[in-house]
Order: structure tokens, then C-alpha cells, then sequence
């Protein structure tokens, strides 16, 4: 029972309020008149104490019959049968309590006009109360409903972060682990070493999944591992490394693996695909206000569809790391972070990535 008046004590709060203050007005009413009597607070009282109950009972016919669900013309016609039937129920069961308690024996019978004027006068509390409820009701039951629907949205964003996160780890894999299969023959020494970078690797992609956001630095050692072996397949002249990241932003927080797609893209459009090979500058700037800036620029060319130079375009959609880091940004950030190519100056390809400081996906708690 505790436990009922607990779960609705704002109700009942409500219920308490209103009623006194139905006592008191009613009190005032009477002394204003100057037909004050000491009966009438007894009288006021016990038309409070049914007005709570009948009340209470309209409620639960409401709940019961889940009318607050239903159209609001639906709802406007039940409430006002329920005002006409609360106010007559009221003052019915008031003057049959009154009769057998024998409250005021002197007192002539009421004709049929002077208990429309009670029902008419009791009419004008209880409409309060029942527009009270039923806007409260509405106004609560939207609430859940949309409370609901971002559940379900975050629940459904959630379970499309984890599928995007599955398809990364092959795509990953499968690049680093033909850079240790090119070392096994010609360098067994280096070998080793590049199956302990690749260790390196593979220990952080199945640590990343853990998490949503991961610090600058950590993203940034995977991206030396996996840059460490590529050199060593394709050797230091024809993959040149550049990186400028400045200390101060690599507590940044960004989406594990989203820096490492870059490059590992620009690896393979653009380093690999010139004999000669070329220069990968990485580079990281922030504003004092953010977002964070990553970018990533290679020689080559964006394909005729893409972008012109000095012109943005969003990351084509053929390739499946590009794709997925795009969709995993909009899951994360919605449209406060994004992923773009260009070419500026022609001959060289930029990918940038402009990350916020924090996830602007709403999260919920509910008690």
C-alpha cells in the first residue's frame, strides 16, 4: 500500500490541494454571504472527501478503459459526460448522506431548481479538476511515447555502430596481415618485428570495440604500427611519412579507427598505386572552440565524378572503410562531425575528418 501512494504521490499531492482548496473558497463564499455556520466546514469537508473519491474513481474508469489513448474528440465527449456525471453523482450521494444523518431535519425539501443550482455550482470545481487531468494525462502519455520512439532510435543506432564496427576488423586485418606475409621470406628479422607490430594492432582492435570514444594518442600508435609495416613492404623511399600532431591535442577524443581508415585508404589509392611511391602527411589542428582537424593527404587524383580541385565533396561510397567511417560518424555525432575529399592542388588528395569534442547523440535515463 506504502508502496501505491508512493508511485503516485504527486496525485495525490494534487488531490489534497485542490480539494482544501475547494474547502477553503467554499468557507470564504460563506462568510462573504454571511450565512456562516459551524456545520458548514463539517458539510464542506465531506463534499471534499467524495469529490476526492468519485474523482479518483473516474480516473481509474479512464485508465481502465485506456481513454486517455484515444482521439481527442473521443476524449472531450467522455469528459464532459463524465463532469455531468460526477457533479450529479456528487451532490445525490451529499443529500442521501445528509438525509440519513439528519443534518438539518428543519430544513424544507430541495425542489428540482435549487439541485441543478448545486449541480451547476459543484460543475465549476470539478471541470477544473477534470481538464486539469486530462491535460496531464496527454501531456505525459506524449511524453513516454517520445521518451519511447528515442529508446528505440538509440537502441536501433547502437545495434548499426555495432554491425559497422564487425565489418572494420576484416577490412583492417586482411591489409595488415598481407604486410607481415611480404617480410616472412626476404627479412626474417624484420619479420618478428612486424608480426609484434601487428600484435600491437590486433590487441587494439579488439580492445577499441569496447569503447566509443578513445584518446588522439592511442588512435595515433595503431596509425604508426600499421604505417611501421607498410613501410617495411614497400620501403622507406616510396611511402615517405610526415606527421604533425601537435601534444596538446592528443587527449582529443575521437572514434577508434576512423584516423587509421584514412590512411589506410591513402595507402592504398595513393602510395601503392604510383611506382614511385610518395610522401603521406598527417596532420592535426583544433581551434581553441574545436572541432578537432585531421587530415590526411597523398598524391593522386580523385576520380572523374569526385571533386574538382579545391572543392569538397563528401567520401565516395564504393569503398567499404570510407562508408563505414561516414555512417559511424552520423551515429555518433549526427551532423556535428564530417568526412570529406578533395584534391587541392591538383595531384594531391586530402581526406579530412572534423571531429567535435563530445558525442551529441542524446542519451537517456529513465527511472
Amino acid at each position: 500500500m506504502l508502496s501505491f501512494f508512493r508511485a503516485r504521490r504527486w496525485y495525490w499531492v494534487c488531490q489534497l490541494v485542490g480539494w482544501s482548496g475547494f474547502v477553503l473558497t467554499q468557507v470564504q463564499a460563506y462568510l462573504v454571504l454571511k450565512r456562516y455556520t459551524p456545520s458548514v466546514v463539517p458539510r464542506m469537508l465531506l463534499g471534499a472527501v467524495l469529490g476526492m473519491l468519485l474523482t479518483h474513481a473516474y480516473r481509474a474508469l479512464l485508465l481502465r478503459f485506456e481513454v486517455l489513448r484515444a482521439r481527442v474528440g473521443w476524449q472531450l465527449g467522455v469528459a464532459l459526460l463524465g463532469l455531468v456525471g460526477l457533479s450529479v453523482g456528487l451532490n445525490v450521494i451529499y443529500a442521501g448522506l445528509s438525509m440519513l444523518a439528519k443534518a438539518n431535519p428543519t430544513a424544507p425539501p430541495s425542489d428540482w431548481s435549487t439541485f441543478a443550482f448545486s449541480v451547476v455550482g459543484m460543475g465549476r470545481y470539478l471541470i477544473v479538476w477534470i481538464l486539469a487531468y486530462h491535460f496531464f494525462a496527454l501531456g505525459e502519455w506524449l511524453a513516454h511515447t517520445q521518451v519511447r520512439q528515442l529508446q528505440a532510435e538509440a537502441a536501433h543506432r547502437q545495434t548499426e555502430l555495432d554491425l559497422l564496427r564487425s565489418q572494420i576488423n576484416p577490412h583492417f586485418l586482411f591489409n595488415a596481415l598481407n604486410s607481415v606475409r611480404a617480410l616472412a621470406l626476404p627479412d626474417p628479422h624484420r619479420a618478428r618485428t612486424a608480426v609484434t607490430q601487428l600484435a600491437d594492432l590486433l590487441r587494439y582492435t579488439l580492445n577499441y570495440e569496447q569503447r566509443q570514444l578513445i584518446p588522439l594518442a592511442d588512435e595515433l600508435a595503431a596509425v604508426r604500427d600499421y604505417l611501421a609495416l607498410e613501410q617495411t613492404r614497400f620501403g622507406p623511399e616510396r611511402l615517405r611519412v610526415e606527421v604533425a600532431v601537435p601534444e596538446a591535442l592528443l587527449a582529443w577524443p575521437v572514434p577508434p579507427a576512423a584516423l587509421l581508415t584514412l590512411v589506410e585508404n591513402a595507402v592504398k589509392h595513393g602510395i601503392s598505386a604510383r611506382p614511385a611511391g610518395g610522401a603521406l602527411h598527417l596532420t592535426a589542428t583544433a581551434p581553441p572552440a574545436g572541432p578537432l582537424h585531421l587530415a590526411v593527404s597523398q598524391p593522386g587524383h580523385l576520380p572523374a565524378s569526385g571533386a574538382s580541385p579545391a572543392r569538397h565533396t563528401p567520401a565516395p561510397r564504393g569503398g567499404l572503410g570510407l562508408a563505414n567511417t561516414r555512417q559511424r560518424l552520423r551515429a555518433l555525432y549526427g551532423d556535428a562531425a564530417s568526412l570529406t575529399l578533395g584534391e587541392e592542388p591538383a595531384g594531391t588528395v586530402v581526406a579530412r575528418l572534423d571531429l567535435p569534442a563530445a558525442i551529441t547523440t542524446p542519451e537517456l535515463s529513465i527511472a
